[in-house]
């Protein structure tokens, strides 16, 4: 089969190699689409090394962890072959405390699918994960929207987290999938009480056509508005500093993007206020199952949020064109079958 190999240092090159077995538990995925992350996109560039630490010397990585596809084959589990499901790419070891509350996304030894070369990802034609990790999308959700689901969870696990009452006011900073997924499940809470901020004006009007308010930051940072609730989706310096400035005396800020492994900390304002801080990793099992529903429902039509796609001819291209600045969409897919 084909894949996209990195080996460190912004080197990617699509390969032919023999398929993974399939173990016991496993299931084989064909993929049909994958998403293309900020993280995949920052690791390959130098942003920050997430990708190039977890390589060993000769290794290769195959990175992309938001899938779906059709299972095409399975072992002593998992559900039928030609199912459409979409992957959860996080799951821990099964046998820790951690593991036994749920929290597989916490836990010491978990795996992320895509981020370690022992666990390949979606960038290839098929995947091999354990039968647990595969979630079947409800009848008639179009199967580039499985796709969606694992970034639509980041920003759904944050909004659990703050653990909204009904008459909360949210901001959520960044118009990103993560952020619109952050959003979206905000307005499950709390209804309109949600304004994202994003500078881009055409990230803007795509939020607007989801039913979300998004304006420019400069509209509300700085300013007199104030909300009970934070969601940093980007968590830059100067985004951070912005939503600890919009909260009130005791608010909560959830820091849910990682721009960066550390950020300054405006410790007097938030000691000065009472300032409460959440970090949001990753989701849960129920989280992804829940939106894997939700997305089922078609309570939102989705289709705005796809705005690129690529196969193996073009996968490459679309890296450099993300790194340099001068591709700018929300969700690029993958889609190895691509003509």
């Amino acid at each position: 089969m084909q894949q996209l190999s990195y080996r460190g240092r912004g080197a990617l090159r699509v390969e032919q190699v023999g398929a993974a077995a399939l173990e016991p538990g496993q299931v084989r995925v064909r993929v049909h689409s994958t998403g293309l992350c900020m993280s995949d996109i920052y690791g390959y560039s130098g942003v920050n090394d997430r990708r190039d630490a977890v390589l060993g010397e000769g290794e290769t990585l195959v990175m992309g962890h938001e899938i779906a596809g059709h299972v095409q084959e399975r072992g002593d589990a998992g559900p039928a072959v030609g199912t459409p499901v979409a992957i959860n790419p996080i799951f821990g070891c099964g046998a820790c405390e951690r593991c036994a509350r749920g929290d597989e996304n916490l836990c010491a030894r978990r795996t992320v699918v895509g981020c370690a070369p022992g666990a390949p990802g979606g960038y290839a034609e098929s995947v091999v994960v354990p039968a647990r990790a595969v979630h079947p999308l409800p009848d008639g959700t179009p199967l580039e929207w499985g796709a969606l689901v694992e970034p639509l969870t980041v920003g759904f696990h944050g909004v659990r987290l703050a653990d909204l009452a009904p008459e909360d006011s949210v901001l959520v900073i960044g118009g990103g999938i993560i952020g619109l997924g952050a959003a979206l499940a905000a307005r499950r809470r709390v209804g309109d009480r949600v304004l994202v901020l994003e500078p881009v004006p055409a990230r803007r009007a795509l939020a607007q056509r989801l039913g979300l308010f998004a304006v420019a930051p400069e509209r509300v940072l700085g300013g007199e508005r104030r909300f009970d609730v934070v969601l940093d989706c980007v968590a830059r310096p100067e985004t951070f500093a912005g939503a600890v400035a919009a909260l009130p005396p005791q608010g909560l800020v959830v820091l849910v993007g990682i721009w960066a492994d550390e950020i300054p900390l405006p410790v007097s304002a938030v000691v000065g206020a009472e300032i409460r801080i959440m970090g949001s990793y990753g989701y849960d099992h129920d989280d992804f199952a829940d939106v894997v529903a939700w997305v089922g429902r078609g309570e939102v039509d989705l289709d705005p949020i796809v705005e690129h796609r690529v196969g193996f001819d073009g996968v490459i291209e679309a890296f450099g064109a993300y790194a340099d600045g001068s591709l700018r969409a929300v969700r690029t897919l993958f889609q190895p079958t691509k003509e």
